[in-house]
């Protein structure tokens, strides 16, 4: 007697479009429930306080590779909108919010990539019959219980869920996702220069540069050389990107001067 597992089910309906929710209707059944446009993140994820200040969680992503993981992480950040800062769904529903093969082995890599979150002290879970519940947990990798970002907190930044809309999560590789978030956690212009990217960030140089190039030749970054006065150089001066983040990701206009960044994110 042979044995009709759900994975057969699926693909025996998959051309029965109207029965199987797509990617889009997952990913938006998930971000509706919300009630907002937006994520707020806090900078620690980033840059943990000092002195001196250190990267902080955020650097595990990058030179673990784990751009799946920061996706589920941020889609977690997303769901997670009140408390008890917890969502409740199958393996497969997180795969094809991912737009990941609707199989057996996509389910292992979302329960893997789960896991790491998990020793990274980023997430913690539950098992609610067979479905494993994730919850926040504070994005210093402290293991602490997640607490609401208030308004008169400083220290988050916000990353619309244009995000996951336009696919941008598709569309960008693993250094411009990185370079997007720290974007965002920076004034609406800014320096970020890539030679502190790995004492302050974790990143190395070239990551960060390779995703500036990518956000800016995917039109979501600007980019424009000030002088800036540097009295122990040859010439007594020296030219200095400023940055700008432009489309769905857009803060504010493009001011007419733009401060240095400091290296504090706080």
């Amino acid at each position: 007697m042979s044995c009709i597992t759900p994975y057969v089910i699926l693909a025996s309906v998959q051309h029965e479009i109207d029965y199987v929710a797509t990617p889009q209707e997952t990913l938006l059944d998930l971000l509706e429930r919300t009630k907002r446009s937006s994520v707020p993140v806090r900078r620690v994820l980033l840059q943990l306080p000092g002195p001196p200040k250190c990267p902080g969680p955020f650097a595990a992503f990058v030179s673990g590779r784990r751009a799946l993981a920061l996706d589920l992480y941020l889609l977690l950040h997303a769901g997670a909108a009140s408390a008890p800062w917890d969502v409740r769904q199958p393996a497969m529903s997180w795969a094809r919010m991912l737009e990941l093969p609707q199989t057996a082995g996509a389910e292992s890599t979302i329960s893997r990539n789960w896991t790491w979150l998990e020793r990274q002290k980023l997430a913690r879970s539950e098992r609610d019959h067979r479905i494993r519940k994730m919850y926040l947990l504070m994005e210093d990798g402290s293991g602490r219980e997640f607490t609401r970002p208030t308004g008169g907190e400083r220290g988050f930044f916000k990353l619309p869920y244009a995000y996951f809309h336009q696919r941008w999560h598709r569309e960008l590789k693993l250094p411009g996702k990185a370079t997007l978030l720290l974007c965002l956690a920076q004034a609406p212009t800014f320096t970020l220069p890539t030679e502190h990217a790995s004492g302050w960030y974790g990143v190395s140089a070239d990551t960060l540069q390779r995703g500036l190039d990518e956000l800016r030749d995917l039109g979501l970054l600007k980019t424009w050389t000030r002088a800036k006065k540097a009295p122990r150089t040859r010439f007594g001066f020296t030219m200095v990107n400023h940055y700008a983040l432009q489309g769905p990701f857009v803060r504010a206009p493009i001011e007419s001067s733009a401060k240095p960044f400091t290296g504090s994110v706080t």
